[in-house]
């Protein structure tokens, strides 16, 4: 049987509120976090989030070194699990470096698309310049 776990937290990092999603789905752990605005959420907003618009969230793969194997917890341990999760401000620090990667790679792709771009635009202008010298010395 294959047990799917999930981890919301609700993070303000000095201008915005981002919601974090930790999931971990035997042994793969992924991380996605998605940007609430500057006003702090509402809990109607953060189940709308959960339950309605759950595809924003874009999953990163973390490398995981060993499974973690989930065996059954008593229902009171539970609960007292939960409520000291609960204490604990801020996420892990798996995630946040999941995340930083997820930055770096979209960096990355960013300054790809724009050397594309450039690269494009520079060849046009080329080509624009050639065209008009051309037309300059025609013959006539």
């Amino acid at each position: 049987m294959m047990v799917i776990q999930s981890c919301l937290t609700i993070v303000f990092d000095g201008r915005f509120f981002r919601a974090v999603a930790e999931r971990r789905d035997g042994k793969y752990y992924a991380v996605a976090s998605v940007v609430l605005g500057s006003s702090a959420p509402s809990m109607p907003t953060i189940l709308n989030l959960v339950n309605r618009h759950w595809q924003l969230f874009s999953f990163q793969q973390a490398t995981s070194q060993q499974p973690r194997l989930v065996k059954h917890v008593n229902p009171k341990r539970a609960q007292r699990l939960a409520q000291k999760a609960m204490k604990t401000v801020g996420i892990s620090t798996k995630a946040q470096a999941t995340l930083q990667r997820q930055l770096e790679q979209r960096k990355q792709q960013r300054h790809k698309r724009k050397a594309a771009h450039r690269k494009v635009c520079q060849e046009t202008r080329y080509l624009q310049r050639v065209k008009k010298h051309r037309e300059k010395h025609r013959g006539y």
